[in-house]
């Protein structure tokens, strides 16, 4: 256990530095990069759209899920299908904090070829869709996933960082974490480089496999394609692995097919595979060297006492917001809102993090007579208190949530 223990907290301070560091730089990004210009880059068709777009998603912070609804933003601005696409599969792999926390595990050559072949993949991706014409309408459903920006920047960094990238990524970062500390105890350093088959296309074809139906942000696969290099699997499948597993997962592939069509689908379904297995044969042919999981060697430039702070930031950031959802699913069980004390309970879709929340917590607030109890994405509810009671609220209620974009519907139709 005390072995496990150890691991896991090499793994958290190797890691805590460059993701804190990175999730700062995106939320500056986020105050500072003002959306209504960058979309104005991407309404014609055409390569420099993909180009444009690539280069917007591979700093954005976002994951498979996240992408979705700020793609679709993307289309309804009036962006071209192949910009959406390159959008689409550029920036779930990427994101600043991704990037530092691969600079950081695993060596600038790891971060770059990563970087460089998110970036080819939505270049090449949104030019075959583009070169086929126009695609599927976007449904109108899905809400644009933003913040109602008020306050100090300051304050807007510190929400955006904390409540909107952190809490929407801090479970996947602890079982990435959990994940490569297991790889560390039960496998011994390069053990699988005793299978030949690995060494070759075998060993790209494994990760894609693994890679493709696991959703894992790209944050969280860091550690993970670490313990995999550890256990002696090649940089290069560990490459596929941190291309193919944030850019898909069995959710993410469905939601694309329905919201942007067969043709999208199929061009960024087939253009991660096949760039993230060139990309993993040419890293290969590199011989690159990568540091062990165990060896300490991570995060050599920053301070010990530097890697110590951040990690216990990291494992007290991560403490409070599991204890607020898991204290928050307890008072929802409590409540058993019902005609007694006046709850409705609603299902809430659409709703993809913290920004979403303020959106709909706002929306419900904005109904006189109408307290907000909860609002959760994680669970896509929201439960409000209703002013003595009085039905006729509800359908004022759910007007303006429906308003804010997002669909709505009671779980309890009779409230007190």
């Amino acid at each position: 256990m005390s072995e496990f223990l150890s691991e896991l907290w090499k793994t958290t301070t190797a890691l805590a530095p460059s993701l804190i560091l990175g999730l700062l730089v995106a939320g500056i990004l986020h105050v500072f990069v003002k959306r209504d210009r960058i979309t104005g880059h991407l309404g014609r068709p055409g390569i420099l759209s993909s180009v444009k777009a690539a280069v917007l998603g591979v700093p954005l912070p976002l994951c498979s899920c996240g992408v979705l609804p700020a793609a679709v933003s993307l289309r309804k601005d009036g962006a071209s299908d192949g910009a959406v696409t390159s959008f689409l599969i550029s920036t779930p792999q990427t994101g600043v904090d991704s990037i530092s926390v691969t600079w950081g595990m695993l060596g600038l050559p790891v971060a770059a070829a990563k970087v460089a072949a998110a970036f080819l993949a939505g270049v090449i991706g949104g030019a075959l869709v583009d070169m086929k014409g126009a695609g599927k309408p976007i449904r109108e459903s899905m809400p644009r996933c933003a913040d109602d920006e008020t306050g100090s920047v300051v304050g807007r960094i510190w929400r955006y960082t904390a409540y909107t990238l952190f809490k929407g990524i801090y479970g996947w970062i602890t079982l990435g974490i959990l994940v490569s500390a297991l790889i560390t105890i039960f496998l011994e350093p390069g053990q699988l480089s005793e299978i030949g088959l690995l060494s070759g296309p075998l060993g790209l074809l494994a990760a894609l496999a693994l890679g493709i139906p696991m959703y894992v942000c790209s944050v969280a696969s860091v550690p993970i394609a670490a313990g995999l290099i550890y256990a002696g699997f090649p940089v290069g499948s560990a490459l596929v692995f941190l291309m193919a597993g944030p850019a898909t997962n069995a959710a993410t592939i469905g939601a694309v097919r329905k919201m942007f069509g067969k043709r999208v689908f199929m061009v960024y379904l087939s253009t991660v595979i096949l760039v993230s297995i060139v990309a993993g044969m040419a890293l290969n042919s590199l011989h690159v060297s990568i540091p062990l999981v165990d060896s300490g060697a991570h995060g050599g430039w920053i301070p010990a006492p530097m890697r110590v702070a951040a990690g216990l930031v990291l494992v007290f950031g991560t403490a409070w917001f599991a204890i607020s959802a898991l204290l928050e699913t307890l008072g929802r069980s409590a409540a058993k809102p019902g005609k007694e004390d006046g709850v409705v309970e609603m299902e809430i879709g659409g709703m993809t993090c913290s920004g979403c929340e303020n959106r709909v917590r706002n929306a419900l607030a904005s109904i006189p007579g109408v307290s907000v109890r909860s609002v959760s994405s994680r669970t896509g509810r929201a439960a409000v208190v209703l002013d003595k009671g009085d039905a006729n609220l509800v359908a004022p209620a759910l007007d303006a949530v429906r308003a804010a974009g997002y669909s709505a519907e009671t779980v309890n139709n009779d409230p007190a």
